[in-house]
C-alpha cells in the first residue's frame, strides 16, 4: 500500500516537470530560497540533499506571528500546534517531538544560526520575539552529522532582522478577547556601525478559562563591518514571559463547553519565565577560507507548575561553534570543505514543591488545585550536562550536473544528575507521600554520525536528490532520572526527492522517506497513573511530503502540501502497569496518516491583498494501543485582507473562519482527553514603516 502511492507521486511531479522543462529553459525567474541551515554554506533549496521548506517574509508579514506555530502551519512533513493558543508552541517534523511535554524536542532549533536547543535536546521558544522574525528555514529529517545530538528529527532555523539593515517600524495589533499586540523597532548606523533596537509585548485574556499570556520583550543588535570581507554581529535580548496551561477536557465537556476549566486535578499549570539571552558572532574571509567562530550564552529561570509538583529552577548555558569552510579542489574536482567544533554545557539547577492550596477527600487523595502557590519542599536537583562535537563534509562537483556531500561528526554527550528527594506524588494514593533518597545518574553517550547525499540536476527545471542521513537522540535529563537505563535513539534515513523551479514561480517538491529508528524513547505508564520514560525496541516511519505553488494569474497564487504518514512501531513491548504488552506493528498515536493544505493568495499592485488557507487532519490513533481513534478535522478555514505599500500595512484577518469545534489532540491513559482548538478568533494589526 506504501509504494503505491510514493510511484504516484513520483510520476506526478516528472509528468509536471516535463511539461514545463521547454517552456523554463527559455526564460527561467530564479526565486530567492537560498539556505544555509542544511549544509551549513550557502545553497539553493533544489541544490540541498534533503527535504527544505522556507517560509518568507511575505508569509511571515502576513501572519499574527504571536507564535512559531502560525508561521510553520501547513508545511509538509511538520505538525505544528499550540496547546494554550500563545507562544508554546509545539513542533513535530516526521514524528520526532512527538513525546514532548512542553517545548521542542528531537529537533536543533536555531536562532539566527546560533543553537537554543540545551544540550539534553529541550527547545524553548518562550524567549523569540515572534514579530521580529523574517525567514524560517526547516529542514527535515536528521541532520545530526551537522548539529549533533538532538537533530534526529530535523533542524530549524528561525531568522530575525538583519542588523545591518537601518529598519525603523511601529506595529499595532488588537483582536478577540482583548488580544494585544506591540512592536517597535529602531535602527540606524554609525559609520560602519549598526545599531537596532526592538521592543514586543503580547498579551491575551484567552478565549478558556486558566489560559492567558503575556509577554514582554526587548533586544539589542549591533553589526560591525571591520572591511569588505569580515563583519561582527552582537545580539542581547531578555524576555519576561507568563503562561497559564488550560489542561484536558473530558469527552463531554469537550461536546458541551470548550472554554471551561479543566476537570483535572491539577488545574493550575502555568510557565513563568525570565531569560537572557547573548551571543558573538563573526564572519571573516581569508583567501578561500571563510571562518565562522561564535559564542553565546542563556540564563533562564522559571516558576513551572506541572502534574503533582511545582518546579522552581534556572540555568545557565554556555556554547561555541567554532566553524571553517575552504574552498579548495580534490582530485580535479571543486569542493568545499565545511568543518569545526562545538562545545555545549548546561548547569540547571532548581527545586520541587507541592502545590500549597488544594482540595481534598477525607483519604487525603487530592481532587484539585485551589492556586499555583508552593508548598513544602519536596526535591532539590543540581546538574550538569555537556555537549561537544567535531564534524566535517566534503561537498564536491564532479560536473555541472552533480553535487555530493559526504560527512562524519563524533559527537559526546554527559549527564552529571544529582537529586535530593523529600517527598513525592503518589499516583496510587493521590496525595504526598514521604520519600527520602538520594539519586545520582553519571552517564556518557558516544555516537559518529555519517552521512552521504547527492544531488543531479536533470535541466534547468528539474534536480534530483537522494540522501542517507543519521540522527542520534539522548534521552533528556528528567527521563535520565526517571528511568537511568535508558539507551539514546538512533535514527537512518533513506531519502529520495525531486525539486522542480519553473519560470513564472511555479514550483513543486517532493520527498519520498524511510526511517529507521532503534531504541525510540516513549512515555509509558505505571501501576497508579505515574508515567515514566522507555525504549521502544525500533520503529518504522515511511512517508511521502509533496508541496506546490502555481502562479495562476500575474497576482494570484495557489498553492498547498500534502504529507502521508506510515509510522509504526516494528519492535515495541510497552510496560504498563507493571505488565509488558506486545504494541509491535500498531501505528504511532497523534499522527495522521493523511494531511493536506491548500491556500490562494492574492496581491494587487495598487496593494490590496487577500489570502484564503486551510488545513485538514485525518484520522489518528489517541494511544500506542491503537485502543480508539479520533477522526481529526477537515477544512480548517483562515482568512486575511489587507492593505500594503511602501509605508503601511494593514491587515485584518479571521482565523476557524467556519468556527469548526475540533481538538488540536487527543490522548488516552486511564481516560481519553481533548485538548480543544480554538473558536473563530479575529485580529487586525497596522504597521507603519518610518
Amino acid at each position: 500500500m506504501f509504494y503505491k502511492p510514493y510511484c504516484i507521486g513520483v510520476l506526478c511531479l516528472l509528468c509536471a516537470a516535463g511539461a514545463y522543462a521547454e517552456e523554463a529553459a527559455q526564460g527561467r525567474q530564479q526565486l530567492d530560497d537560498v539556505v544555509v541551515t542544511a549544509t551549513r554554506t550557502e545553497r539553493k533549496t533544489e541544490e540541498v540533499a534533503a527535504g527544505v521548506s522556507v517560509v518568507g517574509k511575505e508569509e511571515i508579514q502576513n501572519s499574527r506571528m504571536f507564535g512559531i506555530k502560525e508561521a510553520l502551519t501547513g508545511l509538509s512533513g511538520v505538525q505544528s500546534e499550540t496547546k494554550n493558543g500563545g507562544y508554546d508552541s509545539r513542533l513535530i517534523i516526521r514524528g520526532a517531538g512527538l513525546k514532548a511535554r512542553y517545548g521542542v524536542r528531537e529537533i536543533m532549533v536555531l536562532l539566527d544560526g546560533v543553537p537554543i536547543t540545551d544540550p539534553d535536546g529541550l527547545s524553548r521558544f518562550d524567549f523569540i520575539d515572534t514579530q521580529l522574525v523574517e525567514r524560517i528555514d526547516v529542514v527535515k529529517g536528521p541532520n545530526s552529522t551537522m548539529y549533533g545530538a538532538n537533530a534526529a528529527g530535523g533542524v530549524v532555523n528561525i531568522i530575525s532582522r538583519n542588523p545591518f539593515e537601518e529598519i525603523k517600524s511601529l506595529k499595532i495589533g488588537y483582536g478577540s478577547e482583548n488580544t494585544q499586540m506591540y512592536n517597535l523597532i529602531y535602527g540606524t548606523s554609525f559609520g560602519s556601525t549598526y545599531v537596532t533596537v526592538a521592543g514586543s509585548r503580547k498579551s491575551t485574556d484567552s478565549w478558556r478559562a486558566w489560559n492567558k499570556f503575556d509577554t514582554s520583550q526587548t533586544s539589542l543588535k549591533i553589526g560591525h563591518l571591520l572591511d569588505e570581507k569580515t563583519s561582527i554581529d552582537f545580539n542581547f535580548s531578555y524576555t519576561d514571559a507568563n503562561i497559564q496551561l488550560p489542561g484536558t477536557l473530558t469527552k463531554s465537556q469537550f461536546d458541551s463547553d470548550i472554554s471551561q476549566l479543566t476537570s483535572e486535578p491539577w488545574r493550575h499549570s502555568g510557565r513563568y519565565s525570565e531569560i537572557y539571552f547573548t551571543n558573538l558572532k563573526l564572519e571573516k574571509e581569508i583567501g578561500d577560507f571563510k571562518l565562522k567562530p561564535l559564542v553565546y550564552f542563556q540564563h533562564w529561570q522559571h516558576y513551572h507548575p506541572v502534574t503533582g509538583a511545582i518546579n522552581d529552577g534556572s540555568a545557565d548555558i554556555y556554547g561555541s561553534d567554532i566553524q571553517v569552510d575552504w574552498k579548495h579542489h580534490l582530485l580535479g574536482l571543486p569542493g568545499v570543505l565545511t568543518s569545526g567544533v562545538s562545545a555545549q554545557v548546561d548547569t540547571p539547577n532548581g527545586k520541587k514543591y507541592t502545590f500549597r492550596d488544594v482540595r481534598t477527600l477525607p483519604t487525603g487523595r487530592i481532587t484539585a488545585t485551589l492556586s499555583d502557590a508552593s508548598g513544602s519542599l519536596m526535591q532539590s536537583d543540581d546538574d550538569t550536562v555537556a555537549k561537544w562535537g567535531v564534524y566535517a563534509q566534503e561537498s564536491l562537483q564532479p560536473s555541472q550536473s552533480w553535487i555530493v556531500d559526504i560527512g562524519v561528526r563524533f559527537d559526546q554527550v554527559r549527564f552529571d544528575l544529582s537529586s535530593d528527594l523529600f517527598q513525592e506524588f503518589d499516583y496510587a494514593s493521590g496525595r504526598y507521600v514521604a520519600n527520602r533518597q538520594q539519586i545520582g545518574v553519571d552517564k556518557a553517550f558516544n555516537y559518529v554520525s555519517p552521512r552521504i547525499g547527492a544531488v543531479y540536476k536533470v535541466n534547468d527545471s528539474l534536480n534530483l536528490y537522494g540522501t542517507i542521513a543519521t540522527g542520534f537522540q539522548t534521552p533528556q535529563s528528567s527521563e535520565l532520572s526517571d528511568n537511568p537505563n535508558l539507551d539514546p535513539a538512533t535514527t537512518i534515513n533513506y531519502e529520495v526527492g525531486a525539486k522542480s523551479r519553473f519560470s513564472g514561480g511555479h514550483s513543486i517538491d517532493l520527498s519520498l522517506f524511510y526511517m529507521d529508528v532503534s531504541d525510540e524513547i516513549v512515555q509509558t505508564y505505571l501501576v497508579g497513573g505515574a508515567t515514566t520514560y522507555s525504549n521502544a525496541g525500533s520503529t518504522i516511519k515511511k512517508g511521502i511530503e509533496l508541496s506546490g505553488k502555481y502562479q495562476a494569474l500575474t497576482s494570484l497564487y495557489l498553492g498547498g502540501t500534502y504529507t502521508y504518514s506510515d509510522f509504526s512501531y516494528d519492535s515495541f513491548q510497552e510496560p504498563v502497569q507493571g505488565q509488558l504488552l506486545n504494541r509491535s506493528g500498531n501505528r504511532l498515536p497523534y499522527i495522521p496518516e493523511h494531511q493536506y493544505n491548500l491556500y490562494a493568495f492574492y496581491k494587487h499592485p495598487s496593494g490590496f491583498k487577500a489570502k484564503l488557507d486551510t488545513y485538514s487532519w485525518g484520522s489518528y490513533f489517541v494511544d500506542n494501543a491503537n485502543s480508539e481513534k479520533y477522526d481529526g478535522y477537515e477544512f480548517l478555514t483562515n482568512l486575511l485582507v489587507g492593505y500594503e505599500d511602501k509605508h503601511w500595512d494593514i491587515t485584518f484577518d479571521v482565523n476557524n473562519l467556519f468556527d469548526k469545534h475540533y481538538a488540536m489532540e487527543v490522548t488516552k491513559d486511564t481516560a481519553t482527553r481533548y485538548r480543544p482548538g480554538a473558536p473563530i478568533t479575529y485580529f487586525g494589526k497596522i504597521s507603519y514603516k518610518f
